[in-house]
């Protein structure tokens, strides 16, 4: 209360709060006193007018009164607050910090003094100005918050340094309650808190607060809690002590999120792992929306984007700037209608600018300098994760590889090496004596295990072409290769006649590679040597479709053989397996190589029915594949 104002009317508000108030005319006439100043001094409402200000104030701050009343005598203006010891009726001591301010009271200039009870025993016997400096350390000079409220919420004091914290002045808070200023999280956790202190008897606590600011942007408080009681132990209001640990907060889960994916790392499924990193840094920094963009794909996205939105046109700008970070303020209409502030922090890959990680917000200036250096820290380290990723799938493909190529020489190349030893070692003990029959029969079948060998070096090289080819990757066009496939696997099995129906436009193509075409031959090669037919039937479609947003070339071969039961499926690409009794023929890589290669171009390979509820009556190979252009 600023300036000369009366209080006529406000007798019931200033009965109503905790704090002392008083009006004094004429220097040292008391004629107005508020119920807690009654309270406080023990005296009863009837000795209002037969006691002097003096009859409050200890003798040893008599002078302290003194020379203020001097420079209001003179015309001057002395300072609004001090601090003073008050003598109750029981002639106990109370220390009480004064507010004066200049009004008019009943048609008369007078002194309204707001009196705040500060007491504290250690404090009693010493001097005003020790204790002054104490609450001006306390309440101006901390770092720590201090907020002072009633118990009905409405805030009675805050220090200059929470004041600060919030942007706003003390005049613009205090006519308001705590919760004006929470974010919607946190309203719970105080009224809670507030009513275990009231009505659970808990007297103090520690507890997390967010606190929005004036530009709207939250920060995080440690909040230290106790209730003010009056003399009878009745609480009549609060106080806080609030440290920012805003800072401290993100770093710590920013620090927790890399953790998480540093181990996410090590799994193989990448579907949800960009999803999952934009959903936590939007927590962490409430952002409103986020944005993955890496190798020239947006892989993960959260709230919406202007259309005329172009992340390589913002890629090629951070590597041209030579910038890890750009924090934008204006112009964001080409990002978004809603964003007010963003910031975007480089993702480097062998050590070269190959994407960014994107959030914006709707609060302006959301992101506080310490922000967008951890933002910054995230995104180099995240990079690192992502490479260490894909360098432990390699090594695992490598393991993979090296133990398939051991397997094939252990289990087929020497069980046929050992065949032919066998063979030879009958025809060396039966020289002279055997009929030529026989010796024909041991040489044929010699002959089949050494073409039998023959076939798995082949595989080996196979492998070994894969191993080296698999990240090439190029545009396809499917049509020709299906066509080569299909008059190869016409040669194998001359004079065997096979009647393949190929539906496929011309222009079709996908992103893949030269060993394309082995995948068609193996996959041909087995409808035809488990058809049920004379003649073999196969069909083969194309179509383009959408899976999870992306455009994929389905290819479908659909034959009349045999069929695959439902429980043997899944065997038939793993390596050295031949599904059941009914499938001995071959090595039992075919699949399994099938398998390699679309996986190494991103695609995918499974058996369906071609009657869903019957598998005896044919199988279904269906290869995706992404689409070209």
């Amino acid at each position: 209360m600023s300036g000369k104002q009366s209080i006529s009317g406000f007798e019931n508000f200033f009965d109503s709060t905790p704090m002392s108030i008083i009006v004094v005319q004429d220097f040292y006439k008391i004629v107005y006193a508020n119920k807690a100043f009654f309270e406080s001094t023990g005296y009863p409402n009837s000795s209002l007018g037969k006691l002097n200000f003096f009859d409050f104030i200890h003798k040893d701050d008599h002078a302290l009164i003194q020379e203020r009343i001097k420079i209001l005598e003179s015309g001057g203006k002395p300072e609004t607050s001090m601090q003073i010891r008050i003598i109750r009726k029981d002639s106990t001591v109370a220390i009480s910090r004064i507010s004066a301010f200049d009004i008019t009271f009943e048609g008369k200039e007078s002194r309204l003094l707001v009196g705040v009870n500060i007491s504290a025993e250690p404090l009693l016997e010493q001097s005003p100005e020790l204790v002054n400096s104490i609450l001006d350390t306390l309440t101006k000079h901390s770092e720590l918050g201090f907020w002072v409220d009633d118990i009905n919420d409405h805030t009675v004091f805050i220090n200059d340094r929470l004041c600060a914290s919030l942007g706003y002045t003390f005049d613009e808070i205090q006519n308001q309650s705590v919760t004006d200023f929470l974010h919607p999280d946190s309203r719970e956790v105080y009224i809670k808190t507030l009513r275990e202190r009231t009505e659970a008897d808990i007297p103090s606590s520690s507890y997390e607060l967010i606190l929005i600011n004036r530009e709207g942007r939250p920060n995080t408080f440690r909040v230290v809690g106790s209730l003010l009681n009056d003399q009878a132990g009745n609480p009549i209001g609060s106080v806080g002590f609030f440290t920012n640990i805003e800072a401290t907060k993100k770093l710590s889960l920013t620090v927790s999120v890399l953790n998480k994916y540093a181990l996410f790392s090590r799994y193989k499924d990448l579907s949800s792992f960009w999803e999952n990193v934009v959903n936590d840094l939007i927590e962490i920094y409430y952002a409103d929306g986020g944005l993955v963009f890496l190798d020239g794909e947006t892989l993960a996205q959260k709230g919406t984007f202007s259309k005329n939105f172009n992340p390589q046109e913002v890629l090629e700008d951070l590597a041209k700037k030579g910038e890890n970070v750009l924090y934008l303020q204006d112009n964001l209409s080409e990002i978004s209608a809603e964003a007010s502030s963003c910031v975007i922090a480089a993702l480097h890959l062998n050590q070269l600018p190959a994407g960014f990680i994107l959030l914006s917000s709707s609060i302006e200036n959301l992101f506080y300098p310490e922000d967008i250096d951890l933002i910054t820290a995230f995104s180099s380290q995240i990079s690192l994760n992502y490479e260490h990723h894909f360098l432990y799938l390699e090594s695992e493909e490598e393991r993979e590889f090296v133990s398939v190529l051991l397997d094939i020489i252990s289990h087929d190349f020497l069980n046929a090496n050992t065949s032919v030893h066998g063979y030879l070692e009958l025809l060396d003990q039966a020289t002279g004596t055997i009929e030529p029959e026989k010796i024909k029969e041991y040489v044929s079948r010699s002959i089949s295990v050494v073409e039998r060998s023959e076939r798995i070096l082949q595989t080996v090289q196979q492998l070994t072409k894969i191993q080296r080819e698999r990240k090439i990757r190029r545009l396809v066009y499917i049509k020709p290769l299906l066509e080569n496939a299909i008059e190869m696997q016409k040669t194998l099995f001359h004079p065997k006649s096979i009647n393949v129906k190929l539906d496929c436009q011309k222009n079709e193509n996908v992103i893949a590679g030269d060993l394309l075409e082995n995948v068609f031959e193996n996959v041909i090669n087995n409808s035809v040597k488990y058809a049920n037919e004379e003649i073999p039937k196969i069909d083969i479609s194309c179509q383009i479709m959408t899976v999870d947003g992306q455009n994929m070339v389905e290819i479908r071969f659909i034959d009349y053989g045999i069929g695959i039961p439902d429980d043997v499926k899944p065997m038939f690409f793993k390596r050295l397996s031949r599904g059941d009794h009914r499938f001995q023929e071959g090595s039992g890589l075919g699949l399994y190589l099938a398998r390699v290669i679309v996986n190494s171009y991103s695609g995918e390979i499974r058996f369906e029915n071609r009657v869903s509820d019957d598998h005896t009556k044919g199988t279904v190979v269906v290869i995706l594949l992404p689409a070209g252009g």
